[in-house]
């Protein structure tokens, strides 16, 4: 069986392919789309890009970038072993084809306005895609929560369009897809965690402090937009998941009990170092506690690669920044789109 020092090998040799900021900063200075893609298939995105034929758009080359990500992941999980949390992550990216399914299916569009918007290379590669694509073709979202039944997503998703039933919000597919993902990789944690330490006298930013940030971020987060959305107490409880970490149920009560989005963020800045300032709105001081948990995240992982230099730590940073990289170039190809200079690209963009 796969041991920690053979993961770790396979995910520094892959750490060597993560582009730097030079290389960023030129991709944003691409006039057209055609331009950036030249420029990446010099890049180790190349083969993702391999088969992309025009009309170019932003989204096309968000979905091929996003092929080097599920591959990238999906080979390290095969080297995992009894590592299962690298397992539990891979569901993230089925997961972010899912909640584009569903919120599809909940607003009523076609099969084929829906296609468009996906490339399930995630799905392909552990023999899911026929599943996707059945819930894709359902007549409605009710439907297609149905044809998962069994699946690690059914019970809440079930949930999701009781909810949007009553409350008309389909970001709330968003919220329990991943509150289904966070509460296996909670769990699972919380069971085996020293499996997951190392051996060091300080074991510093290993896999429980990503996992932990990752949690935090979802809780606080999702309480703050249930709260927006207006859902009833008892429903943004069962929200929740559990076992918290850095941010106790505690803390997380006395949000959802709080009169108003903004006192509910004053509770969580008693034990939380975010800063919001200058926000005019709701949904813009949201965004900002999100970026704070973003922040807080890249800082982590900088840490991870410092002090966790083989094993399940190591790999999970690595799958992570990929993420990080993939969401930057899809923002780039958005910005290249939209004729938006490259200083306020590069301005926009979480390195």
């Amino acid at each position: 069986m796969p041991g920690r020092t053979y993961l770790g090998t396979r995910a520094s040799a892959q750490r060597g392919m993560l582009l730097d900021k030079a290389s960023i900063e030129k991709l944003a200075e691409s006039a057209t789309l055609e331009e950036l893609l030249n420029r990446l298939k010099v890049t180790p995105y190349s083969d993702a890009l391999s088969n992309l034929v025009p009309p170019l758009t932003a989204r096309k080359l968000e979905l091929a970038l996003r092929k080097r990500l599920d591959k990238a992941h999906y080979d390290l999980m095969k080297a995992a072993g009894e590592y299962r949390l690298i397992q539990l992550y891979y569901l993230k990216h089925i997961a972010w084809d899912l909640k584009s399914v569903l919120k599809s299916k909940a607003l009523g569009k076609s099969y084929e306005e829906s296609i468009e918007y996906l490339d399930m290379k995630a799905e392909e590669l552990v023999g899911r895609r026929e599943l996707m694509v059945k819930v894709l073709s359902a007549s409605n979202v009710q439907e297609g929560v149905a044809l998962l039944s069994g699946t690690e997503f059914y019970a809440d998703i079930a949930k999701a369009a009781a909810s949007f039933s009553a409350n008309g919000e389909a970001r709330l597919f968003d919220i329990y897809v991943d509150h289904a993902v966070l509460t296996g990789i909670s769990k699972a944690y919380s069971s085996e965690s020293k499996l997951y330490s190392s051996s060091r006298a300080v074991d510093v930013a290993g896999i429980g402090e990503i996992v932990a940030i990752d949690v935090d971020a979802y809780n606080v987060v999702s309480v703050l937009r249930a709260k927006l959305w207006g859902l009833p107490s008892q429903e943004v409880r069962n929200l929740l998941v559990t076992p918290a970490f850095r941010v106790p149920t505690s803390v997380l009560m006395k949000m959802i009990s709080s009169e108003s989005v903004s006192d509910a963020v004053k509770q969580i800045q008693q034990i939380y170092p975010i800063k919001v300032e200058g926000q005019t709105n709701d949904e813009e001081l949201i965004d900002a506690v999100e970026e704070a948990f973003t922040n807080r995240m890249k800082a982590t992982l900088t840490k991870t690669f410092a002090w966790q230099k083989l094993g399940p730590a190591y790999a999970l940073a690595l799958i992570k920044l990929l993420e990080f990289e993939v969401n930057n170039l899809a923002a780039i190809a958005v910005g290249v789109e939209a004729k938006i200079s490259p200083k306020d690209i590069m301005n926009k963009l979480s390195l």
